[in-house]
Parts: structure tokens; sequence; C-alpha cells
């Protein structure tokens, strides 16, 4: 009941529009449903037996005006049903994509992407094609039944009885259909999911040089065929489910105005009825019928329709783990002090990933982030854009806790440029202008300069305007690397993240880069993350971090001397050389 109220309530803010599908289906049933059978009637009963022809031609131009007149208005009925349907839809698939937006990064390192498309996809539009027949159907079934049976009933009480008798044993069918279909529509959801999830892992560049060089060509046909049958048979399930219902329908119908024709014979040669009250009758019962199994059907409609609502309303209600607190203040200029004071952080309860982290970067500074795969380093980076909570302690940004700023003047600090560079399917120039999407040429020129980047740029077949493909594959790592960098450079932020910043780059292109970076650092804080210590020799400050600790705390020099785990990890890189 309450997902109901909910889907409801999704028309609240087209209530005009509902009060519009109302009154032309009351239009409808008015001169569509009552009047033609009357007209019927009148002509058998009164123009025939007077042989009154002026009264039979206006009765025959009402029987070939009324149905162009409804015709017009179910067109428009149509219309506005569907508009109706597609305006919810479009409000709750914008709802679903800012909750996805607003979700921490918890939700997307457990949830499959292709599961996540095909909630916006598969669902919203199965809702949408279910609302579109639903929605009129139900209105214009209900009042059109309504108004039949009144007519009937006003034409032959024991009659309209007699159609009436087994009506409530379809009512009971329907629902338990209905239930049944509203389980294999939810499956059926589900499994189509599991379709997008292979077909996102494995048709992109990334998957298909990953299947292909493992030869698992066959492996993954022979995994997409099996999800593909499994959909097979819960489709034929579904479908002959309602095919059996339908069937009883037909009999049931069949069965019904057969018994009317012999009954109400019966009275027409015992002079009981008339013949026109008879024909009109069974034209009425020839809508009634068909109108009722569309009434009965609908159950089924929106038993699926609320399986698909399930699947959605989940994502609507999921946690928003990381949101603006109510007195929260917009972080206007800063100067770019960091504070780390004791924080510990988990992902997973009784498995801390940071323990008692604390640590101040003053204005200006490079701090560098140091230790082995695992330590804490990116964790300990994604606490400063509030990416995460911290468990305990508290992270500060010119002395403002993060958590109570606005996430939006907060990210307008910070720029990033992480280890897996991600660029959009889309030009060069809206690639570096993404975080500032108003930039003139000149700036973003300026940029790619500055990351070494510009000079490559011009030498691709449409320079700036070149589309760089799925995940930017038509450029090297080390050139999408630089991308990113210019990316950060354009929105020139206050704050700096730097996840290996150079770890894609050759020895030419890391050195040009080391010397843009260190340009772009100058009195901006920055917090960088680092396996070739070759990178950080000038940091102000190296924290070192295993197991979610810092271990030690210096400059190059001074962690040198003290013969600890970084001085390992140094002697080791010069080995490797």
């Amino acid at each position: 009941m309450g997902n109901l109220i909910r889907i409801i309530q999704a028309f609240r803010p087209y209530w005009w529009r509902v009060l519009l599908i109302i009154v032309m289906i009351l239009i409808n049933a008015t001169f569509g449903t009552a009047v033609v059978p009357e007209v019927t009637k009148m002509i058998i009963d009164q123009a025939f037996p007077r042989k009154d022809l002026t009264l039979l031609a206006w009765l025959v131009l009402a029987l070939i005006t009324l149905p162009m007149f409804t015709g017009v208005i179910s067109i428009a009925l149509d219309y506005v049903s569907v508009t109706l349907a597609q305006y919810v839809m479009h409000d709750l698939r914008i709802g679903l994509y800012v909750r996805l937006q607003a979700v921490g990064l918890r939700f997307y390192t457990s949830e499959r992407t292709g599961e996540i498309i095909s909630r916006l996809t598969n669902d919203v539009n199965g809702v949408s094609d279910v609302l579109s027949n639903v929605l009129s159907g139900t209105l214009s079934s209900s009042i059109a039944m309504l108004t039949t049976l009144i007519v009937m009933l006003s034409l032959h009480v024991p009659l309209t009885l007699l159609s009436l008798g087994l009506t409530p044993i379809f009512v009971y069918l329907a629902v338990r259909v209905g239930n049944v279909l509203r389980g294999a529509s939810k499956e059926k959801q589900q499994t189509l999911a599991d379709v997008l999830s292979v077909l996102e892992e494995t048709l992109n560049v990334s998957g298909t040089l990953l299947v292909k060089s493992f030869g698992r060509q066959r492996a993954e046909t022979a995994r997409f065929s099996a999800i593909s049958e499994r959909l097979v048979t819960i489709q034929v399930h579904q479908t002959m489910v309602a095919r059996w219902f339908l069937l009883s329908f037909h009999l049931f119908f069949n069965i019904v105005p057969a018994l009317v024709y012999y009954l109400g014979g019966f009275q027409v040669i015992g002079g009981q009825l008339s013949p026109g009250s008879l024909i009109a009758f069974i034209a009425l019962q020839s809508q009634f019928f068909p109108t009722l199994r569309q009434l009965l059907g609908i159950p089924l409609d929106i038993q699926s329709a609320l399986a698909l609502f399930e699947r959605l309303f989940e994502y609507l209600d999921l946690p928003i783990e990381i949101a603006d607190c109510s007195n929260a203040t917009t972080l206007d200029h800063i100067a770019g002090h960091i504070r780390f004071h004791h924080v510990s952080f988990c992902y997973q309860p009784e498995q801390p990933a940071l323990i008692d982290i604390d640590f101040a970067v003053q204005p200006g500074q490079l701090v560098a982030l140091v230790g082995p795969s695992g330590a804490g380093k990116s964790t300990t980076a994604y606490l400063l854009p509030r990416f995460y909570d911290v468990e305990q302690g508290a992270v500060e940004i010119d002395g403002h806790d993060v958590r109570s700023v606005t996430q939006e003047s907060l990210l307008q600090h910070i720029g990033m440029v992480t280890q897996e560079t991600y660029l959009l399917n889309t030009t060069i120039r809206e690639n570096i202008a993404y975080g500032r999407p108003d930039a003139a040429d000149e700036e973003v020129i300026a940029a790619a300069q500055t990351a070494q980047i510009h000079e490559r740029i011009l030498h691709l077949p449409n320079g700036y305007e070149t589309v760089v493909g799925p995940r930017g594959y038509v450029l090297s790592g080390g050139e999408k690397q630089r991308i990113a960098i210019a990316r950060v450079l354009l929105k020139n932020p206050r704050i700096l993240i730097l996840d290996e910043a150079t770890s894609a780059l050759d020895t030419r292109s890391e050195r040009l880069i080391q010397a843009a970076l260190a340009e772009l650092q100058m009195g901006r804080t920055t917090l960088a993350i680092a396996h070739r210590l070759s990178t950080i020799l000038s940091a102000d400050q190296i924290l070192v971090m295993n197991a979610g600790r810092i271990v030690e705390r210096g400059t190059h020099a001074q962690l040198l001397q003290q013969g600890g785990l970084y001085s390992q990890f140094y002697d080791e890189q010069l080995k490797s050389r």
C-alpha cells in the first residue's frame, strides 16, 4: 500500500491533466457507450414501426456522427495520457539520477554498473509502458463499464444479473494471476540487469582486450547464453500465465452472450421484451464484456508495474551517507590550511582502514603520502573532499570541519588528478573544460600548454575538437594523464590532490609535467600520493603509511637518516633503475 500511495503522489504535480483525462473519458462514455445503443433501439422500436423516414435519417446521421466525435476525443485522450505518463517517468528518471549522484562512493564499489543502468532504462521504460496503458485504461474502463451497466439495468435487470453471474470468479482469478506475474516481472527485470552487466563488462575496449587476451570468447558466450536462456524461460512463463487467464475470459465471453440470446429471445417471442430493447441490450453487452476484460486485465499490469516500482524505490530510498548538515556554511575564500585531527576510518565494521591519522599542512606546502599498496594513502586523500566521512576525529580546511560546510563550496577549492584517468567520450576541449564549461578557448589552450599536451593536440585530426573515444582510448596513457592535469589546471583550485599524477608518463614527459606542477603548486596546498619517490623529493613533509597508520614523517633527508621503511623503499627503487 505504501508504494501505491507513492505512485499516486507522483501524479500530484499533473493533477489538471488527470482531471482532463477524466472529463474526456466521461464524454466518450456518455456519447459512445450509452447513446449509441439507445439510438439503435429508437431506430428499431420507433422509426421502423412508424415508417418515419425523417426520424430514421436523423438517427442514422447520429450513428455516423457520434463515432467521429468520440474518435477525436479518443485521440486527444491518448495524447494527454501518454504525455502524462512520460512526464511522470521523466520526474522519476531525474529523481533516480539525482539520488545516484548523491550516494557515496561506497555504493558504487559494491553495485554492478549493469544493474544501475538497467534500473534507469529497462525498469523506467517498463513502468512508462504500463502507466501509459493503465492510467487511461483504468479510468476509461471503469467509467465505460459503470455507464454500460446502468443502461443495461435500465433495459432488463434479470439479463444484466445473468451477464454478471461469473464476474466475481474472474476478479479472484485476476488478483491471483497478478501476484504470480508480479514475481515473474521482478525476476525478469533482475535477469535483464544481469544481461546488461555482462554486456557492460565485456563489450567495451578494456573488456574486449581482457577476453581476447585470455582466449575467453567461448566462455563469455556461454555465460551470456545461460543468462539469456534464463530470460527466455521467465518470459515464456510470464506470457503463458497471462494467456491461460485470457483463455478463461474467452470462454466466459462466448457462453454468457449465448444464454442472453436464448432467454432474451424467449421473452421477445412471448411479448415481454421488444426486439429493439434486446438488440440494444446485446449491443451494450458486446461493449460491457470487452471493457470488463480490460478492467480485470489491468490488475495484472498493475502488479507488473508494482514490481518495477519496487526496484526503482529501492534506489530512491538509498541512504545518503554524505549530506550537508542543516546549518552547513559556504566555504568561500580559503588559504589552504589542512588539518587531520586523529582521524580513524573503516570501510567495513571492525576492519579499520585508517587509525589515528594526525598531521597538518600549511598553505602552499607539498605533503606526500607514501607506503605500500593498501596502506591507506588514497583513503586519506578521499577524506579531504569528503568522499567518505571519518569515523573518529575530524578533517579541517582553514579551521572548518569539512562536514560543517556545503559539499559544493568545498569541492570548488579542491582539484584532483587520480591514478586512473577517466575521460568522457567527447572532444578534448570539453574534457579539459569539464570543471569550467564557460572557459574561453584561450584559457583551455593555456592549461594544455602548461600540461605539455598542446602540441600533441594540434597534431590530432581535429585538434581540440577531436573526440577521444570511450574512456579516451584514442590517446595514450600519458596523453590522457596530461589531459587530466590540464583539466585541473583550468579549474585553478587552492588545494590539489595528486594520486600518482605522473604515473603514466615516460621519463621526458614526467620531467616536463613536474616542472608544470611545480609552477601550479606555487601558493597552493598539495597532497600528493606517490609510489615513485623521485617525484616527491622536494616535499615539505613526507608521511610514510603502513597498515592504515602513519609510521614515519619528515623530509626526504630526515627520513633517509632514520633508516626506516622510507629508506628501504628508496633503496629498492634505486636498485631497480
